[in-house]
């Protein structure tokens, strides 16, 4: 599902680039820049709980390939005031613990705005996701100390900020910081999930030079201050803790406000409601009478991206009769809203580093 999303991303992107070719403007300037990259990483992996601390002490290292197309169109570049970059990386990542933790196989698609993208230095900030395979994962007999992951195919997601230098108009000198994440989701357990910023250094080669003109925005959509009132279900299926094999259903609502601050951020608040039939299970194993269900308050930001929004809420349970493991848990979502009320897309709660559970949503949105 974050593939199909960042793919119709992609879709929307290139119809953008075909409507909006203008007589004024010379014919590359509307044309999408093509370029492949080669990127080094080297990090560390964050000891987020206890119980893994012993093996966290490693220092990851991984190669990456790169496809890219860069948007230079007026139409594109209105989605997130920035010149948007959409493309796919193709990930070898080494634990530096080969006994435990292995080694990892990742692709991933990213959307990529570059800010002051027509200088000859810019800074740009990415957001990824995709699938990932993992030789080396959690074994009762033969491999139980590694508790970061324990299912060979999981779900990694990636943010990072870096600054570009353009050496000639087909080079382009890349180096920043990295922030890694990988688990299932919750499907299986253990799954504390292991997470490793990193320092990144790359070089791009642009096999298709496009021109990345100066724009500005017209001076009625200088300010946008628009708010939206959202409801959605959520639901996914969770592994019980008593049996691992078997999964229970996960269900809730939420709704919240989301008041726009500029053309590409917005401030959320709001509620959720959700019933984890596995804590269900749990209380009744253990011969407990309360109530599983749980009620947060959440407050967060989104930041837009055309018709997509990428969001992080801190929730406050307000009500849970059965303590969580922490107090207060965070949310990372996407989401496609399309031009009618109907939105739909993906959330992964967690506590601090540890993933609850990754749930699909479907909504309204009204104004």
């Amino acid at each position: 599902m974050l593939a199909a999303l960042v793919c119709s991303l992609l879709s929307v992107l290139l119809l953008a680039e075909r409507a909006s070719a203008s007589p004024i403007l010379p014919a590359d300037t509307t044309r999408h820049a093509f370029a492949i990259g080669l990127y080094s990483h080297y990090g560390f992996i964050i000891p987020h709980d206890r119980d893994i601390r012993d093996v966290a002490s490693s220092s990851p290292w991984g190669l990456a390939a790169e496809i890219s197309l860069h948007f230079t169109s007026q139409k594109a570049w209105q989605y997130l005031q920035a010149y948007p970059r959409l493309g796919a990386s193709l990930a070898y990542y080494n634990f530096d613990n080969p006994l435990v933790l292995g080694r990892g196989y990742a692709l991933l698609v990213y959307a990529e705005p570059f800010l002051s993208a027509h200088k000859k230095f810019s800074f740009s900030f990415r957001l990824g996701a995709g699938l990932a395979y993992l030789d080396r994962v959690y074994d009762p007999q033969t491999n139980p100390d590694n508790l970061f992951y324990s299912t060979k195919i999981s779900f990694p997601l990636e943010a990072n900020a870096m600054a570009n230098y353009r050496l000639n108009r087909h080079l382009l000198l890349r180096g920043g910081f990295t922030y890694k994440h990988i688990s299932n989701g919750g499907i299986r357990q253990p799954n504390k999930g292991i997470n490793f910023p990193s320092l990144t250094l790359g070089l791009d080669y642009v096999l298709q030079p496009a021109d990345l003109p100066e724009r500005q925005l017209p001076p009625s959509q200088a300010q946008t201050t628009r708010r939206y009132y959202l409801l959605a279900l959520l639901s996914t299926l969770k592994d019980r803790k008593d049996n691992p094999t078997d999964k229970l259903p996960v269900l809730g609502i939420t709704a919240y406000a989301s008041q726009q601050i500029g053309r590409l951020s917005a401030l959320t608040a709001g509620a959720e409601w959700v019933a984890d039939f596995t804590i269900e299970k749990n209380l009744q194993d253990m011969g407990k009478d309360k109530d599983f269900q749980r009620g947060a308050l959440l407050a967060g930001h989104e930041l837009y991206i055309g018709r997509f929004r990428f969001s992080q809420q801190l929730g406050v349970y307000v009500y849970a009769p059965d303590k969580a493991r922490d107090p207060v848990y965070q949310r990372y979502g996407l989401e496609y809203h399309t031009e009618k009320r109907l939105f739909w897309g993906i959330n992964l709660k967690a506590h601090r580093h540890v993933a609850d559970f990754l749930d699909a949503r479907l909504g309204l949105r009204f104004q």
